[in-house]
């Protein structure tokens, strides 16, 4: 007999392979896979807010100085042009930095030094000019513990109550002058190295990058991300010292005692929008009520700062490039942000860095929608 010829099975026979199963895949460890690259970015995230966190001693001098030699550096240039080596006009100019703000800051040292022992002995009066206001709620605090008075069971051994009581604002500055002065030492001699390096980091990048057309864009990109940041700090400087001469000339104008204190205490606290604003009002309100004697005559001065500051509000836009204005809702959110991380010095660098990372992504394709969150 002759034997038959083995004949191949058909494909049918076979069964067909998923996708997943032919690339060696399951789909629960692609899941897993991407569940666990989200728990290790909000790990990573959370990694970074403690890490600036912690390295707040470091960070704020160094980002104070990014930020002055950049507001300087146009001044710097402008002597290196007229023959001045660069180092020397540096110096120059940081001496000429230290010298206004350190004669401001001495010349204002002794007002602000009366108003803090001023101000806790005119708690009386404050306290008498508010009655009106504090009368319904004070009333309603004392129903409250009446009430809690009732309720409470009697009781023979009554606990008893250890205040602590805190340290007061002269001391604390007093215990902080030390660590001012080393934070001012680090912000001079790292602004003094920054602004006399002068396009030596430029030079370093541009050399290892391969073609032409490439550092051509680097230094185009770098150039136009510093003329705008130097811009936006230029006008944010001159829209706060505007400020800060109008509340000067308000306060003088009803008799208020030194008013470039309060003109200089403007001029800071409006590096942060609204929170520092709040914070300008609210102080007015009370030299005001420790110089006059009617609540009237003690709203006169906020009332005629909001007037101040809402005109500029309106005529900003039309000052600035649009594309150099902020999301109100980002800049709240990084004043907060960096208020809780870096105290007072990140509340008042907040807007500085909003405005510089904006600038940057926009010159940065892949990064313009961040640009576009942050623009109103």
């Amino acid at each position: 007999m002759e034997s038959q010829p083995i004949m191949p099975q058909s494909d049918a026979s076979v069964p067909a392979l998923e996708p997943e199963e032919a690339l060696g895949t399951p789909e629960p460890l692609v899941q897993i896979a991407r569940r666990l690259l989200h728990v290790l970015t909000g790990i990573l995230v959370l990694l970074t807010v403690y890490t600036v966190y912690l390295s707040s001693p470091v960070l704020i001098p160094v980002t104070l100085a990014v930020l002055i030699s950049t507001l300087l550096s146009p001044a710097v240039s402008f002597l290196e042009g007229l023959k001045i080596p660069r180092p020397l006009s540096a110096a120059v100019v940081i001496a000429m930095l230290v010298g206004i703000l350190g004669g401001g800051a001495y010349s204002l040292s002794g007002p602000a030094q009366e108003w803090l022992q001023r101000l806790p002995q005119s708690g009386g009066k404050i306290d008498e000019m508010l009655r009106s206001i504090k009368k319904p709620f004070a009333q309603i605090e004392q129903a409250t513990e009446h009430l809690s008075a009732t309720t409470e069971p009697l009781s023979a051994n009554t606990p008893q109550r250890v205040q602590l009581t805190p340290p007061s604002l002269t001391e604390r500055v007093a215990g902080g002058t030390a660590e001012i002065a080393a934070a001012i030492t680090v912000i001079l001699i790292l602004l003094f190295f920054l602004l006399s390096s002068g396009d030596t980091f430029l030079r370093k990048l541009v050399s290892v990058i391969p073609t032409f057309a490439d550092k051509k864009r680097t230094v185009e990109t770098i150039r136009s991300i510093e003329r705008d940041i130097s811009f936006y700090l230029v006008m944010l400087l001159l829209i706060n010292t505007g400020l800060g001469l109008g509340v000067a000339l308000i306060t003088a104008l009803l008799g208020i005692p030194d008013p470039l204190l309060w003109g200089t205490l403007t001029v800071i606290l409006s590096f942060a929008p609204y929170v520092g604003e709040t914070a300008v009002a609210v102080t007015l309100l009370i030299i005001s009520m420790v110089t006059f004697d009617t609540l009237g005559k003690a709203l006169i001065a906020p009332a005629a700062y909001i007037i101040l500051m809402s005109s500029v509000h309106l005529t900003v836009p039309v000052v600035v490039k649009q594309r150099l204005l902020l999301n109100p809702a980002a800049v709240f959110i990084a004043i907060i942000f960096l208020g809780w991380i870096w105290g007072m010095p990140g509340a008042l660098l907040a807007v500085p860095l909003l405005a510089s990372c904006k600038i940057i992504c926009e010159r940065i394709e892949h990064l313009n929608a961040i640009a576009a969150f942050l623009t109103p």
